[in-house]
This record gives C-alpha cells, sequence and structure tokens, in this order.
C-alpha cells in the first residue's frame, strides 16, 4: 500500500491521453562514460519505477522522457503502465535523436505507430460491475430464450471481446440494479461508481444526465425501445354496427320512402271504397316490410298491390346491402386507438412490463397523455400492474389490454404464442422514449480511450452489428390479413338486446294503456246500459 501526496493526486488529474508530457532529465540518472552506449530500458525501469509508482501512467497517457546524451542527441524513451499496481514499462522511442537534422519528426512518427503493444494489459483483474434485476430468472450470459435482463446479457460479448483483446480478466462485482439517484447518492452499480470500487460496467446502462455525475459513457452499443401493445377492439364494442352501414342520407332516404308509401297507401284508401288497409294496417305493413315481414291481409284492389310488391322489391334489395354490411363490420377491427390519448379514454385495461426504469419513466415524464395513462389505469392497481411479459401478453391475447414492455421480449413471445392472422391485428404505441444503452466507465477512467477506441474498432468490423442481430428479435410480420374470423359473442349484439328489451316495454306499455282504455270503454258502456234500462223500466 502507498498514499498519494496531493501533488500527485494532482498530477494523476493532469494524466489524460489527450495531454502530452515530455519529461527532460538535465542530469544523467548514473555517471556514464562518452564511449558508453545509450541506457537500455531495463536500466531506466529500475531507476524510474520507484518514482512514478503513485502516478497513473497508463497506456494511453503520453509521457516521454528525455536524455541528453553527451554528443548532443537525444535519448527518448515512453513510460506507461498496464495497470496502476503493474512495474513501470519503458519503450525506446529514439536513439541519437536530433532534431535539428530530423525536422519533421519522421523518426518518432514510425515509432508512434509500434503502439499495440500498448493493449496488452497483462491478465490485469478489471473491477467490473454488472447488474441482474431478475436472479430467478437467470441461467447465464448467453442463454437467448429468457428476455429478462437484455442490457446486461446483449453487452456481455462485447466486454468479452476486450477481455481478448486488451488481455485482461474480470473482478466482477454482481448487483440486484443498476441504480438511481436517490438524496445525492446512487445505488446498485451507479453506486459503486461513485465509490470508484469499479472501473467498468460489464453491462450496457440507459445514458441519463444524473449518472454522467459517477461514469462515462462510451459509445452506444444497444438501443432497446419499448411501446405499448395492444389489440385495437373490434367495430362492434366501440361504435353500434347496425347503424354504420348506412350513412345518414341513405338513412334519411329509407324513412322518407316509408313516409311516401304510406301516405300513397292512405290516398288509395280514401280514393276507393273496401280497400282493407287503414292508416294504422299501412304503417303496421310498411315497418314489417321494411323488416321482411309478411302480412296475412290481402289488398283488394291491383294499384295497392303493385305498390306493396314494389315496396318489398326495394326492401329486399335495402335489406341485402344492410345485412352484408353487418357481416364485414363484425369482422373489422376498428381505428379509435391512435394516441395515449385515445387510449387512456377507451375500455382496455393497461400493464406495464416489471422492469426498474419502467416505474421510474412513467413517474418521470411530462407528457400529459402519458401521466393520465399512468395516473387512471396504472397507479389504481399497485404492484399487479407491473407484469412480466409472458403474463402481459398473454392478457393481450386474450383480453380487451394493453401491456407496455419491451419489444424485444414482447416479439419473441408474440411469435411463440400468436397465430399469423392474430398478428396483423396488434398494434403499438410509444409511450415513454427510452434513451440509448452504453457501457459505462468510471468517470476520469484513465483507460477510457483505450476501451472506447477498442469498442469502436467493434462497431467498425460489424461485432455489434452482429450480436445485436442475435439478441434483438425483430418485428413478426403480418403474414395473411384477411386469414381467420371473430366470433360474435354477447358485447357485439349488446345493442339488439337493448332494442329488445325496449320493444318488450314498449309491447307491454300498449298492452296496459290499451286493457286500461278498454276497462273505461267497459264501464261507460255498462253505465250507459243501465241508465237505458232505468228509462225503460220508469
Amino acid at each position: 500500500m502507498y498514499f498519494l501526496s496531493s501533488q500527485d493526486q494532482i498530477l494523476n488529474k493532469l494524466l489524460y491521453g489527450n495531454l502530452h508530457w515530455l519529461i527532460v532529465e538535465k542530469q544523467l540518472p548514473v555517471k556514464r562514460s562518452i564511449d558508453s552506449g545509450p541506457y537500455s530500458s531495463d536500466q531506466l525501469e529500475l531507476l524510474y519505477n520507484e518514482r512514478l509508482r503513485p502516478l497513473d501512467v497508463m497506456p494511453y497517457t503520453n509521457v516521454v522522457l528525455a536524455f541528453l546524451n553527451v554528443s548532443d542527441s537525444w535519448e527518448l524513451f515512453e513510460l506507461y503502465k498496464p495497470y496502476r499496481k503493474a512495474r513501470l514499462s519503458v519503450v525506446n522511442i529514439a536513439s541519437n535523436y536530433l532534431p535539428a537534422v530530423d525536422r519533421y519528426g519522421s523518426q518518432l512518427i514510425v515509432r508512434r505507430k509500434l503502439v499495440d503493444r500498448r493493449r496488452n494489459l497483462q491478465g490485469f483483474a478489471m473491477p467490473c460491475g454488472t447488474a441482474t434485476t431478475s436472479p430467478e430468472y437467470f441461467t447465464g450470459m448467453d442463454d437467448r430464450n429468457d428476455v429478462h435482463d437484455l442490457f446486461t446479457k446483449a453487452n456481455f460479448p462485447f466486454i468479452r471481446e476486450l477481455m481478448y483483446d486488451l488481455n485482461f480478466t474480470l473482478n466482477m462485482v454482481q448487483l440486484d440494479k443498476v441504480g438511481y439517484k436517490q438524496n445525492g447518492t446512487f445505488s446498485g452499480v451507479m453506486g459503486k461508481f461513485q465509490n470508484r470500487s469499479i472501473e467498468l460496467g460489464c453491462l450496457g446502462t440507459l445514458m441519463r444526465t444524473e449518472r454522467l455525475e459517477v461514469a462515462d459513457f462510451m459509445i452506444v452499443t444497444l438501443i432497446i425501445k419499448s411501446s405499448i401493445i395492444f389489440r385495437q377492439p373490434p367495430l362492434s364494442i366501440v361504435a353500434n354496427i347496425f347503424e354504420l352501414p348506412f350513412s345518414v342520407g341513405v338513412w334519411a332516404c329509407c324513412f322518407a320512402l316509408m313516409a311516401i308509401y304510406w301516405m300513397t297507401m292512405i290516398a288509395i284508401r280514401q280514393l276507393t271504397s273496401g280497400e282493407r288497409f287503414g292508416a294504422i294496417e299501412s304503417l303496421v305493413y310498411i315497418i314489417g316490410t321494411m323488416c321482411q315481414r309478411g302480412c296475412d291481409i290481402v289488398p283488394q284492389f291491383n294499384g295497392t298491390r303493385l305498390l306493396m310488391f314494389s315496396l318489398q322489391l326495394t326492401s329486399f334489395f335495402i335489406l341485402t346491402s344492410y345485412s352484408a354490411s353487418i357481416v364485414a363490420l363484425l369482422q373489422s377491427p376498428s381505428r379509435a386507438i391512435a394516441s395515449v390519448g385515445d387510449l387512456v379514454r377507451s375500455p382496455l385495461k393497461a400493464g406495464v412490463m416489471d422492469t426498474s426504469y419502467g416505474r421510474v419513466y412513467y413517474q418521470e415524464t411530462q407528457d400529459p397523455d402519458v401521466q393520465e395513462l399512468y395516473r387512471k389505469k396504472i397507479k389504481p392497481h399497485g404492484e399487479k400492474a407491473f407484469l412480466e411479459p409472458n403474463e402481459g401478453i398473454g392478457r393481450v391475447k386474450q383480453e380487451m389490454y394493453a401491456y407496455e414492455g419491451e419489444l424485444n421480449a414482447a416479439y419473441k413471445l408474440i411469435k411463440e404464442t400468436f397465430a399469423p392472422e392474430e398478428v396483423c391485428k396488434l398494434q403499438e404505441l410509444e409511450a415513454i422514449k427510452l434513451p440509448p444503452f452504453g457501457i459505462p466507465i468510471v468517470k476520469g477512467s484513465k483507460y477510457r480511450e483505450l476501451i472506447r477506441q477498442r469498442l469502436m474498432w467493434q462497431r467498425e468490423v460489424g461485432i455489434i452489428k452482429r450480436f445485436n442481430l442475435i439478441w434483438i428479435h425483430q418485428k413478426p410480420q403480418c403474414e395473411n390479413l384477411n386469414a381467420g374470423f371473430s366470433s360474435v359473442g354477447v358485447v357485439e349484439m349488446r345493442y339488439l338486446y337493448l332494442f329488445l328489451a325496449v320493444g318488450f316495454l314498449a309491447a307491454l306499455a300498449t298492452l296496459l294503456a290499451e286493457r286500461s282504455w278498454w276497462s273505461g270503454m267497459a264501464k261507460k258502456l255498462k253505465s250507459r246500459t243501465a241508465i237505458i234500462r232505468r228509462k225503460n223500466e220508469a
């Protein structure tokens, strides 16, 4: 153990990859004769190892040690350590260097290209933190059948490639959460970054502004989208399908047609004698004919018969068009839900995937519609509203339910459990927009530039893209939009049942009114008969 002085601490803060340091030694470290050869790297390593031991001269720092030879030429050495407690590595980059002769530093440029050995961290046990938020489902970093903790497992292959590339091992610390800031203190992995007990994150984390206080994000490795998945409710649920087949103009024409036929039949009754159809009988006949009902009364005159025939033919074509439209509407999905606000006002229930960021982002959102969704459909159910993906997607399939979750998990379960025609009925809405995922490293790490460049190399050669294709499930395609059918239930027929109930009540009220009227008429008839008998007896 050694302790850093305040001067060493200040100097360590300045040892970044974008700062170049030149240490010029005016005096020779040991007495050497003119005929002696140049200093060897082994000799300098022994001389400067203890002196530079407290300094973080990491692989991507730029520290050059310069010695002036007796012949006025310079010996230039690069100094670095693969890790903090390692012994100093000294590399000769120029011998007998004369700036006056080599004006452009061509010798230095050639030697600076030989820096691949700096990527060798010599088996350094890198302190690394990871998070497993669902340990009950965790069966290993390579388990692609499990949709939990994708941000950890999908990013670990990049860390593994870094291990092979930079020759280091992992001293892994496993926690149960990534961590958020509360009362100035971070929890989980971010808390480890805050107390600087880990160097690297062996996972991908959301790039949040508050996390930049304790960690740096090198590159974007993963983009996970979170959307609300639901089935559009059938048209019969959100509207009265029995009034949709015809426009308002067609309905008006139908009623106008019935009125014209009724007045014509009344006119024929007035112009002729002996016609059986009165005003009431004509109205009942016209309503029954429009509903394809028959009549047991036979008209007396040919004019009435011709009028009835034309009415029946017209009603036949109208009812055929109406029935065909009803069948199509029963199988048609609605377009009633086109936004989060429509979802709030719909009869659908809602749930959220059980993730830590899901709870946080729903509470932090500034979108009024999303706030209302959380307040009305999620928060009242408490913990029951946060479901596992298999339960949430199952409820989407079986119920009128909307489930917000990671699209990767949702797509995998949809491919496994939904029929092709059911896939076509699914819709998506974006409620919360997640920032991209990146691999974090402790704030001010001396390994940041080294690891960032190697991660960029992984992106350039296609390693990151390849693993994203392996781990991220693609959206299932709608293969047959017209396949399958929707059964008709009680909900679809509710308006007919309502109309039947109204008709029954109207018939009952009419019956009671008729009985009351006839009872009154019978009493009046009896009273008149009694009066006549009294007069006759008198």
